[in-house]
């Protein structure tokens, strides 16, 4: 039996689908900063969901005018020195370091400053309203990114716009991001587009969709485009796609044209 959700202080989850998780973050007066105690909350969550069978996929979203505006520099005032800039391993909103078992998509209603634009790097994709402005101004209070994805930030789009987003500490614009790479696509709806794109990836052999993302985490490492792939085959296909029961399944599905049964308890021991 599935355990129940964590409980929540700074969001609230609700299910579009019953294999697709939502989570909007609630600090609506705050613009969704994040109070120190929140990272561990939403670690807690997106751990729950990669341990939860029945859940495929994840949105990261906020309420009202911002989708995450960092850490709550009030609450900085008044804790202690060694307090600030606390992160659990999976560091700014539990996703800036997350590796992760299953997919999160960024849908990004608004203001994204400071750790807000640092979760959305990490995630899968991005999706953004027309009107969401993106900033990194941690330079302009002393600080510089705790998330850690300065290094991922680079490989996205160049060394050269990563300085002027980072050492300005200006705003950047959907359409830009967009141009840029930071972002995958722009619509009028941030959260119903992910949503379609939740329910595309939720259709698919569960792990199918796991192996085909830890591929994707290989090109992000520091191996060759070749070396990285001969190690995809030597680690995914033979010992487990091709001895799994999804592919078999899959495969005979396509042939007997109707959709394929997924088998949700597949072998996790590679995980």
């Amino acid at each position: 039996m599935t355990s129940p959700p964590p409980e929540t202080t700074i969001c609230s989850l609700s299910f579009p689908t019953p294999s697709i998780l939502l989570v909007t973050l609630t600090r609506t007066k705050e613009l969704n900063t994040i109070p120190n105690h929140g990272h561990w909350e939403l670690e807690r969550i997106w751990n729950w969901m990669d341990g939860n069978p029945d859940l495929l996929v994840g949105i990261f979203t906020g309420s009202g005018r911002a989708f995450c505006t960092g850490a709550d520099l009030r609450e900085w005032v008044k804790i202690p020195k060694e307090q600030k800039g606390l992160l659990p391993p999976t560091g700014f909103c539990g996703i800036s370091m997350r590796h992760g078992k299953k997919p999160i998509l960024a849908a990004v209603n608004g203001l994204a400053v400071g750790g807000g634009v640092e979760a959305l790097i990490n995630c899968d994709m991005v999706i953004c309203s027309h009107s969401s402005v993106l900033s990194l101004p941690d330079v302009r209070v002393g600080l510089s990114l705790l998330g850690g994805t300065l290094p991922l930030l680079v490989r996205k789009i160049g060394r050269g716009r990563a300085t002027d987003m980072v050492l300005t500490g200006r705003n950047v614009g959907a359409e830009e991001a967009l141009r840029w790479g930071l972002v995958d696509r722009v619509v009028e709806d941030p959260v119903d587009e992910a949503v379609k794109i939740a329910k595309m990836i939720a259709e698919n052999s569960p792990d199918g969709v796991w192996a085909s993302r830890e591929g994707i985490f290989l090109g992000l490492g520091e191996k060759g485009s070749f070396e990285a792939g001969k190690e995809f085959q030597s680690r995914y296909w033979a010992p487990f796609l091709r001895e799994g029961k999804n592919s078999e399944e899959g495969i005979k599905a396509f042939v007997e044209r109707r959709k394929p049964n997924w088998d949700r308890n597949w072998d996790k021991s590679k995980l």
